[in-house]
């Protein structure tokens, strides 16, 4: 069920006021309308029972012969006709399959069709049909910082997890493993262990993010949660999700480029309103960008309408993007605002290497 805007001035009230209705007039003009608190707890708790339907548990039994027990990992399913399953590398490991419990209690065994750590993303086939439920696909590019998420797992153990929180902040980097693909979406609903693949969803029930990380910890033992946690926005997380399920691997796309980030100050000196875009330092000769006619010092502003923060989100987001496919990317040339299309290469392992790790 969709939370309106309504709901949304709703969810701000309860802050400030402990009653069950609310009633204020207005200073000047119509009355303000009732604030009915009961209602909008029941349209949260209609959301948790949509989405909790859709997730389930994993306990995996690793090649060593260790197993994580139940409510160690969580995932939710994408296509519940083909059993198709969405958790994170970190939670299966290099284990061959895993046991998935649904929210009904239901027990099948799964396999592991592919894994990718750069993303730390894993796909999982249960039998066609195992799953009466599944979740879908949302937009994570139309989060904005403040938007209300919720978020549904095992945290230590406790299956069926469900917490509300707002997005904190977007484009998060935090390097898990090397040579990593980041572009995280930072939130406060709470997560721990064993909350790792589950869903982060908007007030419509889509999934927007793969519950993947925590913040806190004193470097010397197991992070704790400490208000933040970390997901793969599905902007980035979807292609991949498909290139598992049918091909195994992952396809990452490639325009043969560079690029650092600046300052504040050197965006003022570029006449920009804002501190955005990154700037690009080398351009392979005959690649995709070069064919494109971007050059050396363009400012890369946005690719697919999405503005560009960081090096690592110009690397992230072409890697995301279709190989073969045409990508729209706003430049600032000399001053002046142009728009290129750039047909997206296919990335081997002889062009992922450290020369181009700071761009696409």
């Amino acid at each position: 069920m969709n939370i309106t805007l309504k709901h949304l001035l709703l969810f701000a009230a309860l802050s400030s006021a402990a009653v069950l209705f609310v009633t204020r007039p207005a200073l000047s003009g119509p009355p303000n309308n009732d604030i009915n608190l009961l209602e909008l707890s029941t349209d949260i708790a209609d959301l948790a029972a949509k989405v909790s339907k859709g997730t389930v548990f994993l306990s995996v039994r690793r090649n060593d012969g260790r197993t994580t027990g139940f409510g160690r990992g969580t995932g939710f399913v994408v296509d519940a006709i083909q059993g198709t399953v969405v958790t994170n590398a970190h939670v299966v490991e290099d284990a061959p399959s895993a046991i998935v419990q649904f929210a009904d209690g239901r027990r099948v065994t799964a396999t592991v069709l592919g894994v990718d750590k750069k993303t730390d993303l894993a796909v999982l086939d249960i039998p066609a049909g195992a799953s009466r439920f599944q979740l879908d696909w949302g937009n994570s590019d139309a989060l904005r910082p403040g938007n209300l998420v919720m978020a549904v797992g095992s945290p230590l153990g406790l299956n069926g997890t469900t917490s509300l929180g707002v997005v904190s902040a977007l484009g998060r980097k935090l390097e898990l493993v090397d040579d990593s693909y980041e572009d995280f979406i930072q939130f406060d609903a709470f997560i721990d262990r064993g909350s790792s693949g589950g869903p982060l969803v908007n007030m419509a029930g889509e999934v927007i993010g793969i519950n993947t990380a925590i913040g806190g910890g004193d470097g010397r033992s197991e992070p704790m949660w400490r208000g933040i946690g970390y997901a793969i926005p599905t902007a980035i997380a979807k292609r991949y999700v498909a290139d598992l399920a049918t091909l195994g691997h992952v396809r990452r796309g490639f325009i043969g480029i560079s690029a650092n980030g600046y300052d504040a100050q050197h965006a003022e000196l570029l006449g920009l309103d804002h501190l955005y875009g990154v700037t690009v330092v080398s351009v392979q000769k005959g690649g995709p960008a070069d064919q494109a006619g971007i050059t050396v010092n363009d400012v890369i502003l946005e690719i697919q309408g999405r503005e560009i923060t960081s090096a690592m989100q110009v690397k992230t987001r072409i890697a995301a993007l279709e190989p073969g496919s045409t990508a729209k990317v706003k430049l600032l040339s000399n001053r002046a605002f142009r728009t290129v299309r750039v047909t997206i290469g296919l990335r081997d392992n002889a062009e992922d290497d450290s020369s181009d790790a700071s761009g696409g």
